[in-house]
């Protein structure tokens, strides 16, 4: 850790057990924005991808009750995202529609939209030089509370170079009880794609809260779309697969944060990684989030 960054990190510290910090129905420590530096960012420019304009960045992003730190977190999540430069990020885990204003508001170029229906919403954040939204938000299965505790939400959305997709941002039931909801949901899931967006550009991103690599496949909750392989793929099973270095849950450890593609986008995926802004930055883990980012890059040429 930085010196620098961890002495700002035990100033607030220190001012968070004189000052009494509220604190939401979760319990998450929240830090008052009178009582926070005007702004903040971490060091992770050595965790950064090289982007450009003729491909299609497009990140899955759990935030971690968002914002963990109100104004610590807001500045260091903005930062991140100028930084990174991506297309299109999905987001899980937004605790406060207002923050989440106040973050798209100090993203210069960049426009957002959210989805409000349990105390840790789904939203879009878009750069809008690049990315045109097509219509709004279309949330999925409202009514089906078992299989999805948060509904789904769908998006389309046209890149520069005129390819047009529909990204559907998920966040599952989470933990080992949820098994069986987490199989019905990958269940409805590729009925909804199979009858409603065969022929569509799909990405299914978001918090998936399992693992798509099991010692025993036939355990795997979607099965379902990995048997399907000529119609669906994870574009993340080569981070799976890989050293739980890679994976994007670091502190369990295991990889649940998932990309999953249609067959109409197989030939554009050129690269998926997981970017691990807590090794660049200690701090990332106390201000912004336990998850990390996971990225995808498409050719739209």
């Amino acid at each position: 850790m930085k010196k620098t960054f961890l002495s700002i990190f035990c100033l607030i510290t220190l001012q968070i057990s004189i000052n009494s910090c509220k604190e939401d129905e979760n319990n998450v420590q929240r830090i008052p924005d009178d009582e926070t530096p005007t702004s903040f960012s971490l060091d992770i420019s050595s965790c950064i991808k090289e982007v450009s304009p003729q491909t299609l960045d497009v990140v899955t992003w759990n935030v971690k009750n968002f914002p963990l730190t109100d104004s610590l977190t807001i500045d260091a999540a903005m930062n991140i995202i100028n930084d990174l430069d991506a297309d299109i990020i999905a987001l899980q885990e937004i605790d406060d529609e207002a923050s989440f204003e106040k973050l798209k508001n100090k993203l210069s170029g960049w426009s957002g939209t959210f989805f409000n229906q349990t105390s840790i919403d789904l939203g879009f954040l878009f750069k809008s030089s690049e990315i045109t939204p097509v219509g709004g938000i279309s949330p999925l299965y409202t009514d089906d509370s078992y299989a999805f505790p948060r509904a789904p939400i769908m998006m389309t959305f046209r890149h520069q170079n005129s390819i047009e997709f529909k990204l559907i941002n998920i966040h599952l039931k989470c933990c080992n009880n949820g098994q069986e909801r987490r199989r019905e949901a990958s269940s409805l899931l590729k009925s909804y794609i199979d009858e409603n967006l065969a022929e569509e550009n799909v990405i299914v991103l978001g918090d998936f809260n399992d693992e798509i690599v099991e010692i025993n496949p036939e355990d795997n909750v979607f099965k379902n779309f990995i048997d399907d392989s000529a119609n669906y793929r994870f574009a993340t099973l080569p981070i799976a697969q890989g050293a739980s270095s890679g994976w994007s849950y670091p502190s369990y450890p295991s990889h649940i944060d998932q990309i999953l593609i249609t067959n109409e986008l197989f030939g554009r995926l050129q690269s998926t990684s997981t970017l691990t802004f807590d090794v660049c930055d200690d701090l990332y883990t106390d201000l912004v989030s336990d998850h990390r980012p996971v990225m995808a890059r498409f050719s739209t040429q």
